[in-house]
């Protein structure tokens, strides 16, 4: 099996707090398990689209083909962190198993890998021999295209500049803007063998209305328990 070897952080300040701001991280469970050589996986990312829907588009290959690319994002974040930092204090070597090993051995089971989006986690981690999973979660909700977002925007801050004019002075003026779609975004690590969260990103609905599928990655690489150390 095609394995990149990781570790996992479970350094005093994890142990000391149950929470970094955005990253929960559940001490009890590591103060009672050693993850010594477990072995980890990615697993196929559900997607749904929701609202309104342009024509002619194809939702349904949309969204096998975004779980794929965030299946892969989540692989790379995790890669890229490795190669800019160094393995801190008590953690414990973890094998990451290549994406690819992961997809061809669900096939090996199912039709296709949107099977495995409504598994529990723990159960399809147990079906390709993992002992911890990453399970995510993005929804997409679009209210109408970009363009005529931006234009809607554009118009009304043209209209506040008109509003806010008055030598009279007097209260500003704010009118609303408008955005074209809402992402959800879940990301959970899980124990394959109890279906329990180790890890998992602690979203604030306000700050996190806007902030990117990548940047949700990049934050939960870099404060939840899992840090890559050596992979080939």
């Amino acid at each position: 099996m095609k394995t990149k070897t990781f570790t996992l952080i479970a350094s005093v300040v994890l142990l000391a707090s149950s929470c970094s701001k955005e990253v929960y991280n559940n001490k009890h469970y590591l103060a009672q398990h050693n993850l010594e050589g477990k072995t980890l996986a990615i697993l196929p990312v559900e997607v749904y689209y929701t609202g309104n829907k342009p024509k002619n588009s194809d939702w349904y290959a949309e969204e096998q083909a975004i779980s794929l690319q965030i299946q892969t994002a989540l692989e790379q974040a995790y890669l890229l962190h490795a190669g800019e930092h160094k393995p801190g204090k008590h953690q414990f070597n973890i094998k990451l198993m290549d994406v690819n090993t992961v997809n061809k051995k669900l096939l090996q089971n199912m039709t296709d890998l949107r099977t495995a989006w409504k598994m529990p986690a723990d159960s399809v981690g147990r079906m390709i021999d993992a002992d911890i999973v990453f399970k995510l979660h993005m929804n997409k909700e679009r209210y109408m295209s970009k363009n005529l977002a931006k234009s809607i925007n554009t118009g009304a801050f043209f209209l506040e500049s008109l509003l806010n004019t008055s030598d009279k002075g007097g209260d500003f003026v704010a009118l609303p803007r408008v955005q074209a779609e809402d992402v959800g975004y879940e990301i959970s690590l899980i124990d394959a063998h109890s279906g329990e969260v180790i890890s998992s990103y602690v979203k604030d609905p306000e700050k996190d209305r806007s902030k990117k599928v990548r940047k949700i990655n990049k934050t939960m690489v870099a404060k939840s328990v899992v840090f890559a150390a050596n992979y080939r």
